[in-house]
C-alpha cells in the first residue's frame, strides 16, 4: 500500500502562494495604519491650531486701542489687554494729581490684592498712538501706573484711582471721557523650532507648533473714519502638507 504526500514542486508552489498573500495582507494593514496615523496627526495639528488661531481672535477683541505694534518681519504682534473701563468724572489735565475720579461699577471687582507683583496694571486715557501705550512712566503722559482702588460711593459707582508715582497730568482729554485699566502686554510670536517649520507662542509659552510660515500678521492703522484691522494669517502643517490655513481679519473698535 503506497501513501500519498506533497511533492516537493507541489510545496514549493504552495510556500510562494502564501507569501504572496501575505505580502499583500501586511502592505494592505500596513497602508491602514499609516491613514490612521496620517489622520491623527493631522487632527492633533489641526485641534491646536484652531485653538491657537480662536484665543488670538478673542483676545485682540479686547485689546486696547491704538495699542497694537507689529515686528518689522510680521512675525510678533503684541497688544495690551482692557481689564476694565469706564468713565471719568476728573482726572488731571491741566495741572498734576496723584488721583483721579471715576465711574464704573466693574471696579468693585479690582483692588490691590488682585496686582501681580511688579504688573501693576495701568491707567490709560486716549492714547493716539502705541508709543504712548508703552512709554516709560514720566511726569505726564496717556498712560500711568496704578496704585490702588478707593470706592467714593459704590451705589453710584464713584471710585477714586490712586495713582502710584504720585504727581502726574494726562496729555488730553478723551472726546468720551473715557478711561481704560489694560494690564501687562501680550506678544504672540512665531518661534523657529530648529527643524525648518516654526512654533507659535504667547509671551514665550508654546501654543502651537507646524507652523509653516512665520509672517503672520498684518495691522491697518486706525484713521477718523476707519477702526484698526488686523489680518492674522496662519498657515500650519502636518506630515510636510503644509495645507491647513487660517485667515482672520479682526476689527479693534477706534473708541478714544
Amino acid at each position: 500500500m503506497h501513501s500519498r504526500g506533497f511533492t516537493l514542486t507541489e510545496l514549493i508552489i504552495t510556500l510562494v502562494v502564501l507569501a504572496v498573500l501575505a505580502l499583500g495582507v501586511s502592505s494592505y494593514l500596513g497602508l491602514g495604519a499609516r491613514m490612521y496615523s496620517d489622520v491623527a496627526i493631522r487632527e492633533q495639528v489641526l485641534g491646536q491650531s484652531r485653538f491657537a488661531a480662536e484665543r488670538i481672535v478673542r483676545e485682540l477683541r479686547n485689546a486696547l486701542p491704538n495699542s497694537l505694534q507689529v515686528s518689522a518681519a510680521n512675525d510678533c504682534l503684541s497688544f495690551a489687554p482692557v481689564r476694565y473701563s469706564g468713565v471719568y468724572t476728573q482726572a488731571p489735565f491741566d495741572s498734576a494729581a496723584s488721583s483721579m475720579t471715576v465711574i464704573s461699577a466693574d471696579l468693585q471687582a479690582v483692588s490691590p490684592v488682585t496686582f501681580a507683583a511688579g504688573q501693576r496694571p495701568d491707567v490709560l486715557i486716549y492714547p493716539r498712538n502705541s508709543s504712548e501705550v508703552y512709554a516709560a512712566d514720566a511726569a505726564s503722559g496717556a498712560r500711568v501706573a496704578l496704585s490702588q482702588i478707593q470706592t467714593i460711593d459704590a451705589a453710584t459707582a464713584r471710585f477714586t484711582l490712586q495713582f502710584a508715582q504720585g504727581a502726574f497730568r494726562f496729555l488730553r482729554q478723551s472726546p468720551e471721557r473715557r478711561f481704560y485699566i489694560v494690564d501687562a502686554p501680550v506678544q504672540y510670536c512665531a518661534v523657529p523650532d530648529g527643524t525648518g517649520g516654526f512654533n507659535l507662542t504667547r509671551n514665550g509659552v508654546l501654543m502651537a507648533q507646524g507652523l509653516v510660515n512665520n509672517a503672520l500678521f498684518r495691522v491697518a492703522e486706525p484713521t477718523l473714519n476707519r477702526n484698526s484691522v488686523v489680518n492674522l494669517f496662519l498657515q500650519f502643517g502636518a506630515q510636510d502638507n503644509p495645507d491647513m490655513f487660517f485667515n482672520y481679519e479682526v476689527h479693534i473698535a477706534n473708541v478714544p
